[in-house]
């Protein structure tokens, strides 16, 4: 489980393959693997309307 602060009104890209270098924010290297794989991994946007502190977690990512 990752806790993030999110900010009003800002538009957030989440991971939900588990490769991203920047978790658990999408850095984009589902595609490639998409490719490579035929899978359809795509980010999560999220956008608040106010400030907030969330907990966010998925089953694919790696939790060490």
């Amino acid at each position: 489980m990752k806790k993030i602060n999110l900010k009003k009104k800002i538009k957030y890209s989440i991971c939900t393959c588990g490769l991203s270098k920047k978790m658990p924010f999408c850095d984009n290297n589902h595609r490639k693997y998409n490719s490579k794989n035929n899978t359809n991994y795509k980010s999560l946007k999220i956008e608040s309307d106010r400030d907030v502190i969330i907990d966010i977690s998925s089953s694919t990512w790696n939790n060490n």
